[in-house]
């Protein structure tokens, strides 16, 4: 008997429209833009959402064709022509795999916030494109990150959609497991559908944590009310994103039959959200106070500074200089910190270690993030920047932050490393990979909202959410006046 055929892709990609890196072709081709077998062999015994795919199928016993798969770190929107060049690309190498051997079913590694100039609604595109090719009939199944913000043009084109559980993000592979095994069942015969319901409330990153209230408490009274009839998730969604596509969501996967039952829960729980909407406000210490505070701590080292608004893996530009410079003004000692900066980097690998550089460290891909710091450097460690995860964000995955260099600035009042490539501080290996121990700093600089705990708080003896300028800031009104001006 012959094994059903699904096909693998994705196109995943958070778009901030503040953020300076656009998602141009070169971000996709520095993170992940493979085609076939080198899919399945970047993917394989790797805990992402692809990697949950091809474990679900085969366990399944159903093969998974791996097809397309393009993804770039948080950024700009995509240029038309370059996202135009994605869409082609996956429906080329979809087409050939469906002509090949008919499919059975199509799984979609996809964001749910990606917008490109020309597609304000870059998931819908993605879907449109795979319906041309396979038809309307064959099931199609997507995991979106919690962070998404999916439309009923897009939900409606598909049989499962699923959001990640957690922030920070630690069930990607899961969830790719189970969409895998729900797909699986549709092409055995299942009719399953997704009903999506949203809320307009506009929540920011570091109200979204799912071990924080509110969302855990939401969470928890959506999971009691949908289990009779599927599977619920909660999409957060991204603050900062075009104005229409804003809100959260509630997707309950569930069997045809019992549509309306699901139409009833998901309401329910949508009016749930929109009661506890004043439990997502976020105030957060300015930049003085909160290092007022972590200068004044007394208890064990290190205090955990979270620049909110430079969030790297919220499409930030990654060289704010905001709480850096604070530091070094109040004579600071032991702060640790990344900062992309290019330049820097590549003055300091032709430099080479031990030597001493005058430069400008951060603050230079746009007016959001803060001005450059002037200072003298010794150059401690040169690396690649690749380093191998082995925490619990893409646990086996490789990552590239490009030239690395680690630059100690004041004789040991701030170690930075200065990266060619933002990179979001998902990862503790970041640091040790170019020899640098975070366990004996004082203050560590963490441009994130929540993400950055999977790599730091096991460490952190403290912790302050700080209020900073930049891409992901948490006045987003200022935001968007001071970015068009």
């Amino acid at each position: 008997m012959t094994r059903p055929r699904v096909a693998v892709a994705g196109v995943w990609h958070e778009t901030n429209v503040f953020g300076p890196h656009r998602a141009t072709l070169d971000r996709f081709r520095e993170y992940e833009l493979l085609s076939g077998g080198e899919i399945r062999d970047r993917h394989h015994d790797v805990k992402t959402v692809i990697g949950g795919f091809l474990d679900g199928l085969g366990w399944a016993d159903v093969d998974a064709v791996p097809v397309f798969s393009a993804g770039a770190w948080p950024g700009g929107p995509a240029p038309a022509r370059d996202f135009g060049r994605i869409l082609e690309q996956l429906g080329d190498e979809l087409a050939a795999a469906h002509t090949e051997a008919p499919l059975d079913a199509v799984l979609l590694n996809l964001h749910g916030a990606m917008t490109a100039e020309n597609a304000p609604d870059a998931e819908a595109e993605v879907v449109r494109v795979v319906r041309t090719v396979v038809g309307d009939q064959l099931p199609i199944g997507a995991v979106l990150d919690l962070h998404a913000n999916p439309t009923s043009a897009f939900v409606d084109a598909c049989q499962v959609v699923m959001c990640y559980d957690t922030y920070p993000h630690v069930d990607m592979w899961e969830r790719g497991v189970e969409v895998a095994t729900l797909i699986s069942q549709c092409v055995r015969g299942r009719k399953l559908q997704t009903t999506l319901r949203k809320s307009p409330l506009l929540t920011l990153p570091s109200a979204q944590g799912t071990n924080d209230a509110p969302m855990v408490g939401i969470r928890s009274r959506a999971a009691g009310a949908a289990s009779s009839v599927g599977r619920i998730s909660i999409a957060a969604g991204f603050a900062y994103t075009l104005p229409e596509r804003i809100g959260l969501s509630a997707l309950i996967v569930h069997d045809q039959r019992n549509s309306a039952e699901a139409s009833s829960i998901a309401d329910a729980v949508v009016a749930d959200i929109d009661l506890h909407a004043d439990d997502f406000e976020v105030r957060r210490p300015s930049v003085s106070d909160a290092v007022s505070a972590a200068l004044a701590t007394t208890t064990a080292k290190p205090v955990v500074l979270a620049d909110l608004a430079d969030n790297i893996g919220g499409g930030s530009a990654g060289d704010g200089t905001a709480l850096l410079a604070e530091l070094l003004s109040r004579n600071a000692r032991g702060v640790l910190g990344i900062i992309a900066d290019p330049e820097t980097a590549a003055r300091a690998h032709a430099s080479g270690e031990g030597a001493v550089i005058s430069c400008a460290i951060g603050g230079k891909f746009d007016k959001l993030h803060g001005r450059p710091i002037e200072t003298d450097a010794r150059i401690t460690a040169i690396t690649d920047g690749v380093y191998r995860s082995a925490g619990t964000y893409m646990t086996g995955q490789t990552f590239n932050m490009g030239p690395t260099a680690a630059l100690d600035i004041g004789d040991g009042a701030a170690t930075i490393l200065v990266t060619t490539r933002p990179t979001p501080p998902f990862h503790i290996e970041q640091f040790t990979h170019a020899g640098v121990d975070p366990t004996r700093a004082q203050v560590i600089i963490a441009k994130g909202a929540i993400a950055w705990r999977s790599a730091y708080e096991s460490i952190a003896k403290s912790v302050i959410e700080v209020s900073t300028p930049g891409a992901c800031a948490i006045d987003i009104q200022a935001l968007r006046e001071t970015a068009t001006r």
